[in-house]
């Protein structure tokens, strides 16, 4: 193989001066653009054109038209006067009316009389479509008047007999010689059509085909040496973490996977936390979970399994439909993409009248609205995380359970036929297996999410940290009262030792910091956290901070996955659990300042400690506080921020840390508080005089009260709650504990009551408002005791607005205990081994994706318009072994990979000329195709190459430009979030992307040239080879280069050339060093044909 013609290009640009190389860049551009981008342009490609002087071409120009304009009314499908057209026998043949065509005539032709007129009999008729122009009437005249030639055309089948509405026959294959059934299926038409197979690709190429398809990463040099069986390897790879890393981004494409967006804060598409479902798919494809399984759970996991959260989270196809402004909107995507999703049928086509190609009618378009038409989205609280903003599992339910569908007349939804109410039910068509609706009592915790122990626990433990703190203001506000009726002055302790530190990080003292976890690194006048992590990375300082002292932080924020919290904390305890601090976040939604503690290793955020303030990555901020006592006061770059009161101080150290962040902190200084600084006081607390100090203590008093009651009334409701999972109490004693719960919760609103009366002591409108429903409060307490009452479950789930108008505290804390069981009748349906499509469809979708085209060429459509396949009895074979398998995706994937089919070489160098006369285009499948790289396994390829990719799995999604080296599934992929890199290279559409499309633009190759990412990796490449070489000799670089970036050895006139670019650029005045000509001559490698194709 020679050298290609694009890393000629690229070697003649690196043999230039910098300051010489902008002459030659655009033909570094064109040829790259004409070669190393480029597809070959066939003759066939090429549009026909029509001139008076040729023949019409039936097939091509008038088959096409009357499809569009009359197949509706006069085809398979509907014959309106008797009458079809799709083919010239049938037009001859006519209808009521007589035959639409005579041959040579075109003046007494009917077809061109209707189509020609403009009274009320012009077809197609008014409202039924757009008349034909005059130029197409033109093009049938002169078809009819030579004649109406046509080749001998098949009547088509009756919608029911089509090749993709018949059932799988589920027997057990035939295997060929391979022992692989493929084979004898593909080598049955290779014989018959008289072409020969090509020759099996070499073990290195098969190897990295393997790699590149099964995990999405290239093999190491060691990987390509493997002498195990290519079989083993296989079966290590589909066992291999990455594989499911690697499908899951194809299902995404085909699921229409997509983070959140709105406008600022308001969510309008999707869901917040998506990501839950993005590892679902992983997990599950690592699991090998059924395929049948994942579409339940995808659908109805709520209704199969209503307490699992690994089934509820697949629910996150559902969600992602979510559109804030019109439901009707959100129900036809939910339709749409559903139907093309799993059953290739373009349901979506029938909204607005029968399909016009289908036999799909406008009510099977509602009746599958009526499925969907209860369903709702909201956010429920996970085991470990009850706090929706910093995460929540998105997850669909069944709401108003009652709500009716009605069709919409001619699609508008404000045009509703109420005569009719629609019921759910799946296409007429397919409807001879549907499965039967059986309602679904849904258990306390899917309904009533609040009742959850976790959640009650995660409740209790921050009312309990809110109630320390309203108890510290409660002495506070004590001592404010007596501080002021004796008119004493408050001073700061006298006997203070004199106390400061101050580090430039100009050095790292091992005895000043105590550093723990792997992310730090310093460099002379920075210490950095260079690991965005959950997990404990701290600096702590080992110098004892005096009790109230003024702390002054320089720092940046570099980077981060998510929050991008920068920390510092004080008064904290050897073991974890307490702690004091301050943070800033840079969290793109809620950038703030933040006052925060920890108790018993629960953290609590308080509103009164939190500021909104821009925290911009990349720059640098001076961190502020000074503390005497619990009150501390913070700035920001110099602003004054926020005055706060911690509940407690104990005697402890100082650490620094990031979370979910990369930060470098330049310096820190610790001094002792000045005694004659005086300090902002919180709000309301600094009483001037002793009724306002007076009225402070009762609003504490009664704010203490209101916390206690609140905490008495968790306690009671998760006692209950818990004794209840356990059913160990008798009926009546859970019956006691639950009217327990429910007079300590009356006791909590009568609490908060008097709270609101005591703080609004002085507004008598007010007042007489809260008093009047406290008296109301006092009489249902009496009730109570009387006839007791179960409690009310908290609120424990976010429910997704409805539209703008609504908010969120309008909804209840409880959902229908009942689901429609509609979408699990559904799902099953569309699982059931009798469906014809759902095997097909995904089959299809498997093997375009191994083969670089698919056996139905139209992915998401397998309607009339879709010709049986060429190879429609291997499509069928194979849904029939997926069925089989238990739907097992790594069965097909093993059965697929290890045929010998997949195995051929892709090259046509060798090929006989009757097979590029027969099969120019491969639909024999007598070689394997060549296919580009996905932008994601470009960019994930190049970071392995580099060894910089970081296999972490799972997480929420990260910043899109963010210099993480995650594998790139794990970026933010929304319409307003996407990472510019693989964008270039033809990223999945949010909208619909059952394909990838493959553009061919000059931006790609310059991506590859001049991205950073190019820069930087091809810099750590050249480094990690020659290290691992341990060798000078440019040949050993040159080789070890190929074999590892391209698979292959080099030519002998790559090899040539390659040595002529380092001689040459040794040579230069201006000699940029040994490693930047090997690094700058792996870029040129990296932009090699062959390292983006699949071959």
């Amino acid at each position: 193989m020679g050298l290609s013609p694009s890393l000629v290009a690229t070697h003649a640009l690196l043999l230039v001066p910098h300051v010489y190389r902008t002459t030659i860049i655009s033909i570094f551009i064109a040829t790259t653009i004409h070669s190393y981008w480029a597809a070959p342009v066939h003759s066939q490609q090429l549009a026909e054109q029509h001139s008076p002087s040729k023949s019409i071409n039936y097939l091509t120009q008038i088959k096409p038209l009357l499809a569009e304009k009359c197949y509706s009314c006069h085809g398979t499908l509907k014959q309106e006067s008797e009458l079809r057209l799709e083919t010239v026998d049938l037009m001859r043949s006519g209808g009521d009316s007589g035959p639409a065509i005579k041959p040579g005539e075109s003046a007494d032709s009917l077809l061109l009389q209707r189509i020609s007129s403009r009274d009320d009999d012009r077809m197609p008729p008014h409202g039924e479509g757009s008349p034909l122009k005059p130029d197409q009437i033109r093009l049938l005249k002169k078809w009819i008047d030579e004649g109406c030639n046509a080749p001998a055309e098949v009547v088509p089948v009756k919608p029911a007999d089509h090749w993709a509405f018949q059932k799988l026959v589920l027997s057990k294959p035939q295997a060929g010689k391979s022992g692989n059934p493929i084979d004898l299926l593909i080598k049955q038409k290779h014989s018959k059509a008289g072409i020969q197979t090509a020759p099996p690709a070499s073990r290195q190429t098969l190897i990295r085909r393997l790699y590149l398809d099964l995990i999405g990463l290239p093999p190491t040099p060691s990987q390509f040496n493997d002498k195990r069986a290519i079989t083993e390897i296989i079966d290590e790879l589909l066992h291999s973490p990455q594989h499911g890393e690697r499908w899951a981004r194809h299902w995404m494409d085909i699921w229409r996977y997509s983070d959140w967006y709105g406008l600022g804060n308001q969510l309008r598409n999707s869901q917040k936390h998506l990501w839950h479902w993005r590892d679902w798919i992983i997990n599950s494809l690592n699991k090998d979970k059924g395929y049948d399984k994942m579409i339940i759970e995808m659908l109805a996991g709520d209704e199969a399994d209503p307490e699992s959260i690994e089934s509820i989270t697949g629910t996150g196809f559902l969600a992602r439909n979510y559109y804030l402004f019109n439901r009707t909107t959100w129900l036809d995507s939910t339709i749409e993409h559903t139907s093309k999703a799993f059953l290739g049928l373009t349901m979506n086509c029938a909204k607005c009248h029968d399909h016009k190609y289908d036999p799909i009618t406008q009510q099977d378009y509602y009746r599958l609205r009526a499925i969907f038409e209860p369903h709702q989205v909201r956010l429920d609280p996970l085991p470990d995380e009850t706090d929706f903003d910093q995460a929540g599992l998105p997850r669909v339910f069944d709401d108003d359970i009652n709500r009716v569908t009605y069709l919409h007349e001619r699609g508008d939804p404000k045009s509703p036929d109420k005569t009719k109410p629609i019921p759910p039910g799946v296409p007429a068509i397919l409807s001879s297996f549907e499965h039967k609706i059986n309602p679904i009592n849904l258990p306390r915790s899917a309904h009533s999410p609040g009742t959850r122990p976790y959640v009650l626990a995660a409740h209790l433990a921050k009312a309990q940290a809110q109630t320390k703190a309203s108890q510290q203001r409660c002495t506070e506000a004590k001592a404010r009262r007596k501080e002021l009726a004796s008119k004493a002055e408050t001073k700061a302790p006298h006997n203070i030792q004199p106390f400061k530190f101050k580090d430039d990080f100009s050095t790292l003292d091992a005895t000043r910091w105590q550093l723990t976890g792997d992310g730090w690194k310093h460099r002379a006048g920075t210490l950095s956290q260079t690991k965005s992590t959950r997990d404990p990375q701290t600096a702590r300082l080992l110098i004892t901070p005096p009790t109230d002292f003024d702390l002054r932080c320089m720092y940046t924020t570099t980077g981060g996955s998510t929050y991008k919290s920068v920390t510092i904390r004080f008064d904290q305890a050897e073991q974890s659990g307490y702690a004091n601090y301050v943070y800033t976040s840079a969290y793109a939604p809620d950038p703030k300042v933040q006052a925060a503690f920890e108790r018993d290793k629960t953290s609590v955020y308080p509103t009164e400690g939190r500021k909104a303030f821009p925290i911009t990555v990349g720059q640098q901020h001076e961190l502020r506080f000074a503390i005497r006592g619990t009150l501390v006061n913070i700035w920001i770059d110099g602003k004054f921020m926020i005055a706060y009161r911690y509940p407690n101080r104990r005697k402890g150290f100082i650490s620094l840390s990031g979370f979910d962040a990369t930060v470098d902190f330049d310096s820190i200084q610790i001094e002792n508080l000045n005694k004659d600084f005086e300090l902002t006081e919180v709000s309301n607390k600094n009483a001037a005089t002793v009724t306002e100090a007076e009225q402070a203590v009762k609003v504490s008093n009664s704010q203490y009260e209101a916390n206690i009651a609140y905490e008495r009334m968790l306690k009671a409701m998760l006692h209950s709650v818990e004794a209840d999972q356990l059913q160990k109490l008798s009926t009546a004693k859970l019956q006691t504990l639950a009217e327990t719960a429910g007079q300590q919760q009356a006791e909590w609103k009568l609490a908060a009551l008097k709270h609101d009366a005591t703080v609004n002591a002085s507004d008598p409108k007010k007042l007489a408002t809260i008093t009047q429903k406290i008296k109301q409060a006092q009489e249902h307490i009496a009730e109570i005791k009387e006839s007791p009452i179960r409690f009310t479950p908290i609120k424990g789930s976010f429910k997704a607005l409805e539209s703008p108008a609504d908010k969120e505290f309008d909804y209840p804390a409880t959902y229908s205990p009942i689901s429609t069981g509609r979408r699990l009748a559904l799902a099953n349906w569309i699982t059931s081994d009798q469906n014809p499509l759902t095997a097909r469809v995904a089959v299809n979708h498997v093997w375009m994706r191994h083969f670089g085209q698919p056996l139905v060429d139209s992915t998401f459509d397998f309607g009339l318009r879709a010709p049986a396949p060429v190879h429609q009895d291997l499509l069928d074979l194979l849904a029939t072994e997926f069925i089989n398998s238990g739907w097992s995706f790594r069965h097909l994937h093993r059965l697929i990979v290890s045929s010998q089919t997949y195995a051929l070489s892709a090259s046509t160098a060798t090929a006989s000329s009757e097979n590029l006369i027969k099969d120019p285009n491969n639909k024999l499948l007598w070689r394997m195709n060549s296919r580009r790289m996905e932008s994601q396994v470009i960019r994930d390829s190049v970071l392995f190459l580099a060894g910089e990719l970081d296999t972490t799995m799972g997480g929420p999604s990260i910043n899109p430009e963010a210099e993480a080296r995650r594998r790139s599934i794990y970026f933010k992929h929304s319409r307003d979030q996407k990472n510019s890199f693989l964008e270039m290279f033809d990223n999945a559409d949010i909208l619909q992307c059952y394909r990838r499309s493959e553009s061919i633009v000059p931006q790609q190759a310059l991506a590859l040239s001049n991205s950073r990412l190019s820069i930087e990796m091809s810099n750590q490449i050249a480094r990690k080879l020659h290290k691992e070489l341990k060798s000078n000799k440019t040949l050993d670089f040159i080789n070890a280069t190929f074999g590892l970036i391209l698979a292959r050895p080099p030519s002998d006139l790559e090899i040539k050339t390659c040595e002529k670019y380092f001689t040459e650029m040794e040579k230069l005045e201006q000699e940029p060093g040994a490693d930047q000509i090997r690094a700058r001559f792996v870029q040129a490698i990296l932009n090699h044909n062959d390292f983006i194709t699949i071959r």
